[in-house]
């Protein structure tokens, strides 16, 4: 069963008496009536603009479903629902109808997409989260007897960030004449003067059937400005699909070198962590010299939120020993991989990988072979005084854990020639090859 709920809390509380009390099922609980989206679910942003020049239009009632739903259709007699809608701008009468037509379905969602009439030229934007793959809608034109803008089982866009868009045109539900007067019209003043009813006149009754509106031809009280040519309305409706998330596994591969939790991003190409033969960033300095770690995350962090794609995270409780690894997730949109995590018994060395591309389906697997990198800041020492604070390396020396200036190399990032005995560190520290493995596996969705 497909399940589906709304994502944009919307109201119904609107200027039009009859439209007053709040819209029935608009905000229903997803958990009570069992239509909650799966995980993968899209959200689509949708704009919809009242096109034309003298008509207000009653928010907008949506239903995303799919192709067993059909909200009205052109020839048919129009359901009570729309009938109230396009008569009164009873709004919660079709919301109600709606809903029990998801609800015995089983699937789909229901909502109104403002909180009060749309002017003319004025546009509003909503937002809801569904797995159905079509959409309608029905908004009235409050100045007729019983016109509408209409949209009946419209595909909803099939990819991510992928932006539809099209005009509603106008339908008369063929339930009530079209006598243009205002005595006949809903109580609200769009209309001019008259106050109206905001009542089916059963004198005015048609049993018709929906077809395209005339337009307002000038029989009644109401003059050209209320007219309109063409479509009335237009919706512009743009998807986007969660973040993935990814399995992510760094083990560490030496003897004798523990590492730092590392600090992990998946991102988009303008993101660049660090680069070979480039000065290190000061947050990359910051990790390699004094597993800065949580200055990394920072720097990082704001990175990605200034590209606006991608997400970070520190991954494990703490350092990971020799041998030994960790596996944490991260959610986030992108296509890059980057890593950093200092190589703790050397003065400035890190493991890191930089915007190593992937492109993985739900289930698929890669792993990158991670090299040990000097940043070029510091004179590899290999002092125990010269280290970071920490029981890592042996000896009775705890190091200072802060950058000594008098160290400072002014260098630029290169591959690191491994431990070469010129300090207090031996060679169990060494390594040789590739010092770590990250594994990103992307989840299923459900």
């Amino acid at each position: 069963m497909k399940r589906t709920r709304l994502a944009a809390a919307v109201a119904a509380a609107l200027l039009i008496p009859a439209l007053a009390a709040p819209a029935a099922g608009a905000e229903s609980d997803s958990a009570e009536n069992g239509t909650a989206p799966t995980e993968s679910a899209p959200t689509y942003t949708v704009t919809y603009r009242n096109l034309t020049e003298g008509q207000y239009q009653t928010p907008p009632v949506f239903v995303a479903h799919d192709r067993d739903v059909s909200v009205f259709r052109r020839n048919r007699s129009a359901s009570p629902g729309v009938q109230a809608v396009a008569e009164n701008g009873n709004v919660p009468a079709l919301v109600a109808e709606l809903q029990a037509a998801v609800d015995d379905q089983g699937l789909g969602l229901t909502g109104v997409g403002a909180d009060a009439p749309i002017p003319p030229g004025g546009e509003v934007t909503f937002e809801f989260t569904t797995d159905e793959p079509r959409l309608s809608i029905v908004s009235m034109l409050i100045c007729t007897n019983d016109g509408f803008a209409g949209l009946n089982t419209w595909q909803l866009p099939l990819k991510d960030d992928q932006t539809k868009r099209t005009r509603l045109r106008a339908y008369d539900a063929g339930t009530e004449i079209n006598t243009e007067l205002r005595a006949d019209l809903v109580p609200a003043p769009f209309c001019g003067e008259g106050e109206g009813s905001g009542e089916s006149d059963p004198e005015l009754a048609e049993n018709g059937r929906i077809r395209i509106h005339r337009t307002i031809r000038g029989v009644g009280d109401l003059g050209p400005e209320f007219d309109w040519k063409g479509r009335v309305a237009e919706i512009v409706v743009t998807r986007n699909d969660p973040a993935p998330t990814y399995t992510i596994t760094v083990e560490n591969m030496t003897g004798g070198q523990y590492l730092t939790p590392p600090n992990v991003a998946i991102h988009e190409r303008s993101v660049d962590v660090f680069s070979r033969g480039s000065a290190a960033s000061p947050a990359v300095q910051a990790v390699a010299e004094n597993g800065g770690v949580p200055v990394l995350a920072g720097a990082l962090k704001a990175a990605i939120d200034d590209a606006g794609l991608g997400a970070s995270t520190v991954g494990g409780d703490g350092p990971i020993a020799p041998g030994e690894s960790a596996t944490f997730q991260l959610t986030a949109d992108g296509n890059r991989l980057s890593m950093v995590s200092m190589l703790i018994c050397t003065n400035d060395g890190f493991a890191g990988i930089d915007s190593k591309r992937f492109n993985l389906k739900e289930g698929q697997t890669r792993s990158f072979r991670v090299r040990a990198y000097d940043a070029g800041t510091e004179i590899n020492t290999e002092r125990y005084t010269d280290l970071v604070p920490a029981p890592f390396c042996g000896g009775d020396g705890v190091g200072t854990g802060e950058t000594n200036p008098e160290l400072a190399e002014n260098g630029v990032i290169r591959r690191h020639r491994t431990i070469r005995g010129v300090g207090d560190l031996g060679p169990e520290f060494d390594w040789k090859g590739p010092v770590a493995t990250v594994t990103i596996t992307r989840n299923y969705s459900n």
